[in-house]
């Protein structure tokens, strides 16, 4: 008499978010660590992990490797080790002065010992502070690749050099820009090598890094931008160069006491979550 009860609303489509790891980490190392903030949104968002193109390994000591969350070696079957989506320009230089400097050493007989001695290794250049990146097309290439094959994506999310790689791929490949509606990004930092500073601002004539260049490629992504004030890799000022790539609409901004690493408290699990699912 009354007809049929009234049916339930389908249940909302689950979004698909690429993940992009950080420098000499790769897909599974990240995976593990963000276990809280999957564990948290598992029943609305795909997470799906990627594994940079480039091998990063022995790219700094173990210090330097503990604090940016490296991968291990890769001497597993399964293991790929650590990668990077761009390579540092600086850092092959100085190894290849480091190997001619050798060389002449060991071909000069009438050094004396004092000259022949080892002199301490030139600390390797960090991706942030890096103005020469190597390998770029090889990632866009890669990240084309998943959005063909693992996508199409609603949202991008990165930590470290996977958040400056994040945005670049923004600006960078289209078919990564044409779905992707928003960006969460941790220890993220606007690179200072000038073709890259150029995709996320324009042009700049004093040829610096960032901030408030003419650029628009990025109109329309929502962004939550996270940092620690303890992050001993990249700064504040770093930091928000990247975030003022996104300009419009304004982007948000999750500050927490940690150091290099993506926070797993119970607020900042609850403002991820309402940043990702709003309408």
């Amino acid at each position: 008499m009354g007809g049929p009860p009234p049916s339930s609303p389908p249940p909302p489509r689950k979004l698909k978010v690429l993940c992009l790891h950080g420098f000499t980490q790769n897909a599974e190392t990240f995976r593990m660590r963000t276990g809280s903030i999957r564990k948290q949104l598992k029943s609305r968002i795909d997470f799906v992990f990627v594994d940079a193109p480039h091998d990063a390994s022995g790219a700094f000591g173990e210090s330097d490797a503990s604090s940016l969350g490296a991968a291990a070696t890769g001497e597993s079957e399964n293991d790929v080790g650590p990668r990077a989506w761009w390579l540092v320009g600086e850092n092959a230089v100085e190894d290849a002065l480091a190997a001619a400097s050798s060389e002449a050493r060991d071909e000069d007989e009438v050094a004396d010992a004092d000259e022949n001695e080892a002199k301490p290794p030139t600390p390797p250049t960090r991706p942030a502070m890096s103005r020469q990146m190597r390998g770029w097309d090889a990632t866009a290439t890669r990240i084309a690749d998943a959005v063909r094959t693992l996508g199409p994506f609603d949202g991008v999310l990165g930590f470290s050099q996977g958040a400056s790689a994040a945005a670049l791929a923004l600006a960078l490949v289209p078919s990564l820009r044409e779905t992707v509606a928003f960006a969460i990004l941790f220890s993220g930092f606007a690179p200072l090598d000038p073709t890259a500073s150029a995709a996320l601002f324009g042009p700049r004539d004093d040829g610096g890094g960032g901030g408030g260049g003419g650029g628009d490629t990025l109109r329309g992504v929502r962004s939550l931008h996270v940092w620690g004030t303890a992050d001993g890799m990249v700064s504040r000022e770093r930091f928000e160069e990247l975030r003022s790539a996104f300009r419009t609409p304004e982007p948000e901004t999750f500050e927490h006491d940690g150091g290099h690493g993506v926070p797993f408290s119970k607020e900042f699990r609850a403002a991820l979550k309402a940043f990702a699912l709003a309408a």
